[in-house]
This record gives C-alpha cells, sequence and structure tokens, in this order.
C-alpha cells in the first residue's frame, strides 16, 4: 500500500511539476515565428566596440519574413563615419526571442514584440557592448 501511495505522490507530483511547460509551450506568443518580422524598420543603436571606441548606428532594416534581411546603416564609429550595408540570416522563436548572424560576421539576440512592430536587441560578438531597438516603419495593424 506505502508503495502504490508513493507511486501515486510521485506521478501527481511530475504532472504538477510538467503542466505548467506544457501550458507555457501551448501560449506561443509568436506563432508566425520568423513571418513576425517582416516589412521594414529604423534601426538605432549604440555602445562600445573594444579597440574602436563608441560607436553610434541609425539606418534601415528590412526583414522577408522569411529568414533573410538587409540592413543600411550609416554609423559613426568613435566619430570617424561609415554607410555599411549587409544581409543576414534570422530566426524567431515561439516565445519571441531570435537570433541574426550578418554577412560582416556580427551576431545579435532579439526580443520581438508579439505584433513584430517592436524589437530590442544586443550584439553578442566578443568585445562589444552594443545594443539597440527597431521600430516598424509602417506599422502593423492588430
Amino acid at each position: 500500500m506505502t508503495k502504490k501511495l508513493l507511486g501515486t505522490c510521485a506521478l501527481a507530483a511530475l504532472t504538477l511539476t510538467l503542466a505548467p511547460l506544457t501550458v507555457r509551450g501551448a501560449d506561443a506568443r509568436c506563432p508566425l515565428l520568423n513571418a513576425t518580422l517582416h516589412g521594414t524598420y529604423v534601426v538605432s543603436g549604440s555602445g562600445t566596440i573594444a579597440g574602436v571606441g563608441q560607436v553610434t548606428a541609425l539606418g534601415e532594416h528590412t526583414w522577408d519574413g522569411q529568414g533573410n534581411t538587409v540592413a543600411t546603416n550609416t554609423i559613426s564609429a568613435n566619430g570617424n563615419i561609415f554607410n555599411v550595408t549587409v544581409t543576414g540570416t534570422y530566426a524567431v522563436n515561439p516565445d519571441c526571442t531570435a537570433s541574426l548572424a550578418e554577412s560582416d560576421g556580427t551576431h545579435y539576440k532579439f526580443v520581438v514584440a508579439p505584433d513584430g512592430n517592436t524589437a530590442s536587441w544586443i550584439e553578442i560578438d566578443h568585445g562589444t557592448v552594443v545594443s539597440g531597438t527597431e521600430v516598424r516603419l509602417k506599422p502593423q495593424d492588430d
């Protein structure tokens, strides 16, 4: 009887422990995945790059909704101005976190709003402390 009771309690505890994981998984905030990000966005960011100094960037970022992107930026790097265009690939997860790898070798992590109208990002490459935001130029209606 004691073994059966312990087994039942263990099964109940396991069920209660895993239930929130199932509910969270079913409640995907970004069910459109890569299609969450689509259209052209204003992108801005700033920070520091080791060996370069202060950087600030402003530009346009176009997402195709299928995992590909093009960014055209004006960058001030320690007072020197550069115009840069890069391509990239991205992936948006059901929980609205995302990642981006650009053709210049830079890598980013994002959090995207469920409607896809805004995103916050951080560069994750060694020696960088750079972050910023993106806002869709023409917001998508809910």
